[in-house]
């Protein structure tokens, strides 16, 4: 198995853990392997048998699944900062920008909501989208970066729309 990265994924039925996977670039056919806790005699002894076959091939030390704690920027990320992009909406009177925040809660759960540049003005839009996402414990991105590009999409859709 060539490796660039690996993971150890708990596997679950219901609330009970029956057994860790170690995923090596992202699993697949003959480069996944499961460590059962019945087997193991626990989840924490199948974890560790889990860790130990990493070690054992050489493979990097197994990361948690997930991005950074700011979060993972996208590689479809038309702003370039994580969380927050920019959206055009249908409403009745035409076409909307609108500014969406996105962003992971304490219980894990994803979250997002958005806010109206014609509602709200570019930089109310823009300053309520990033208050809902720093709510939640996730740092504040370069506020005057995104506001440069929120104006450059307000002026180039917008024209785009007009004709």
């Amino acid at each position: 198995m060539n490796a660039n990265n690996a993971h150890i994924v708990v596997i679950r039925r219901g609330e009970v853990i029956t057994g860790h996977q170690l995923r090596i670039n992202g699993g697949g056919i003959g480069e996944s392997k499961f460590f059962s806790s019945g087997r193991y005699g626990s989840p924490e002894k199948a974890r560790r048998a889990a860790e130990l076959e990493a070690r054992a091939l050489g493979l990097p030390k197994p990361r948690p699944r997930g991005g950074s704690k700011q979060g993972r920027v996208l590689c479809t990320s038309p702003t370039g900062v994580a969380g927050v992009r920019f959206a055009w909406s249908q409403n009745l009177d035409g076409p909307a920008l609108r500014v969406v925040a996105s962003w992971v809660d304490k219980r894990g759960r994803p979250r997002h909501t958005s806010y109206s540049v014609e509602r709200n003005g570019l930089e109310g839009a823009l300053d309520k989208a990033l208050k809902a996402r720093t709510s939640c414990g996730a740092p504040l991105p370069d506020r005057a970066h995104l506001l440069r590009l929120l104006k450059r999409e307000y002026r180039t859709r917008g024209e785009a729309q007009a004709d």
